[in-house]
């Protein structure tokens, strides 16, 4: 049995980012010493035999030409599925600590801490001659954008394929596995040390479990979209994994969990802007997390307080004294420029009555829901309330409603009028 081993520790970053460790990091050793406690020797759960469901104990990739001969080998078979391990608390960009790949008769994984180059690798993600089948991949497909300034290409992700289906959405890789295969996955090792070498035998069969039944899921839900005829809207969903924007983080779009942030004024708004922005240029730089880094309730304070000095940085709730020893002359010299420069639109409240448009906002979700039951889609895969909220907002003020997901694009072709003009009618 592979015994658990901690791996080397990691160097501090700049400004002591070891004392930020978020509360997700001591969750994970926790969750860590609770799967792999002495109960014995790990015995894997027995394996549904299917045609399409390899057995075998996965293979590891631990060098550059074994990458790139099953990276041949992936080409020629025109699909497979795959997978990543990230630990994402403790560093920016989260670190890659394995990749698990599968076809119908093998599994692999890849060891990206002893393979020299993932170019090729990623260069294989982006190639639209070879099908990828992930699940719920959009943490997976990332780096793609980030190192090869490319995009996706031909994936095919199961969670969104459920949900034309008539499946719930969205719906964990466990529960879709029972579902069309009748298998259970063993989730014992999922918040794992995926950092830790060697790797356990209960990390290496929950990572192959991760593909294993990709391949075969494909199939099913393939099999069930020709039989409902929405194959084309599944493609045209899994197709958004090719749009580059969607992979590039906006640190003013990323809620900020802190009370109060919404009562701040136009000029204070500002403010958290200017923050926002110099937080996130700063967490790249020191690579560490943006909220472990300077907690939300700490942008918020500043904001909200408007400190002039080093010495009122000192009384600002939440701020860690690293960031203000460290940093505080950049944080006060921020705040003055947002003071000086220009603040947000105003917000214009709406018109509307408050008990008119949720009654509106329902009756729409009913209809849509109606519609898409009535060709097995699951309405989740198409829209939410939230936005169904906003397009009735805009319609009940005669304003001309954004651009949202669900009246434009294919969403817009599926939907047609009933989030065309007269959505209210």
């Amino acid at each position: 049995m592979n015994r658990p081993q901690e791996p080397a520790p990691s160097t501090p970053g700049p400004a002591g980012g070891r004392a930020w460790q978020a509360h997700r990091s001591r969750h994970r050793a926790q969750q860590d010493l609770d799967a792999h406690a002495e109960q014995g020797p790990f015995v894997p759960p027995t394996i549904a035999e299917h045609d399409l469901v390899p057995a075998d104990q996965p293979d590891l990739i631990t060098g550059q030409a074994a990458l790139l001969d099953l990276i041949d080998a992936f080409r020629k078979a025109g699909s497979f599925g795959f997978d990543t391990e990230f630990i994402g608390e403790n560093t920016y960009v989260p670190r890659l600590c394995l990749i698990q790949a599968a076809t119908t008769d093998r599994i692999v994984l890849i060891d990206p801490f002893t393979v020299n180059d993932l170019t090729p690798w990623y260069a294989l993600i982006a190639d639209p001659t070879v099908e990828k089948i992930v699940h719920a991949g959009e943490q997976d497909l990332e780096p793609v954008v980030r190192v090869l300034d490319s995009a996706p290409a031909n994936i095919f992700d199961t969670q969104v394929a459920a949900g034309f289906v008539g499946l719930d959405y969205p719906m964990s890789l466990g529960r879709l596995v029972a579902e069309l295969i009748g298998d259970d996955l063993d989730a014992g090792a999922k918040f794992s040390r995926w950092d830790r070498r060697p790797l356990t035998e209960r990390q290496l069969h929950y990572a192959a479990s991760d593909v294993r039944y990709l391949a075969a899921m494909r199939a099913e839900l393939r099999s069930r979209l020709e039989s409902n005829g929405n194959t084309r809207w599944a493609k045209l969903a899994c197709e958004a994994y090719g749009d580059p924007d969607r992979y590039t983080p906006d640190p003013l779009t990323r809620k900020v969990k802190a009370k109060g942030v919404n009562k701040l004024s136009r000029k204070k708004r500002a403010v958290l802007n200017g923050l926002l922005l110099w937080r996130e240029g700063l967490a790249q730089q020191l690579d560490l997390p943006p909220r472990a880094l300077v907690p939300d309730e700490a942008v918020y304070a500043l904001a909200d307080g408007l400190p002039e000095s080093t010495r009122e940085l000192a009384g600002v709730k939440f701020l860690p004294r690293p960031v203000r020893e460290d940093h505080g002359p950049a944080l006060l010299e921020t705040i003055r420029a947002a003071l000086t420069g220009p603040v947000p639109k105003r917000p214009v409240p709406p018109k509307y009555d408050r008990d008119e448009h949720r009654d509106a906002v329902s009756d729409l979700w009913q209809r849509i829901a109606a519609y898409c039951e009535s060709m097995d889609i699951n309405p989740s895969a198409i829209t939410s309330k939230r936005e169904l909220g906003t397009l009735v907002g805009a319609a009940m003020d005669h304003h001309q409603p954004p651009p949202l997901n669900v009246n434009t694009g294919w969403r817009r072709q599926l939907l047609g009028d009933l989030v065309g003009p007269d959505l209210l009618a």
